[in-house]
């Protein structure tokens, strides 16, 4: 599992500004994705308030703790993170996503079928226009 977190947890920079990607295609039940976040929310730590991008991959399992797993890494990661985006998510997941966006009271973050496409729309977003 730490060699799946080291990989997947991408960081890099553009246009200057820092961006994290969250690969997590590759987790299998609640209880690596639980691992993965709770790795993930003291990754981010290192990053002052509002000050980085933020793009995570899909998943292919949902049920109740996925989602009280998610609401509590994504309620973590708010001070950190200016904005947001989801990479590579079908219906389904868009929906999951939607209710647990809302149950962490934080809005939704926008889906984007490539992870260039969340890096375009992430560029265009600036810290003092968002809540």
């Amino acid at each position: 599992m730490e060699d799946f977190i080291k990989n997947n947890i991408e960081e890099f920079e553009r246009d200057g500004k820092p961006f994290v990607f969250f690969n997590i295609a590759g987790l299998t039940d609640n209880d690596q994705f639980e691992k993965f976040a709770n790795a993930s929310m003291e990754f981010i730590t290192k990053y002052p308030p509002k000050s980085v991008y933020v793009i995570t991959s899909h998943m292919t399992f949902f049920d109740t703790r996925t989602k009280e797993i998610c609401s509590k890494w994504i309620v973590f990661n708010k001070p950190y993170v200016i904005a947001s985006a989801l990479v590579d998510i079908n219906g389904l997941t868009r929906m999951v996503a939607k209710s647990i966006y809302k149950q962490a009271e934080r809005g939704l973050a926008p889906p984007f079928p490539t992870l260039e496409g969340a890096v375009e729309w992430l560029l265009e977003q600036k810290p003092e226009t968002l809540a």
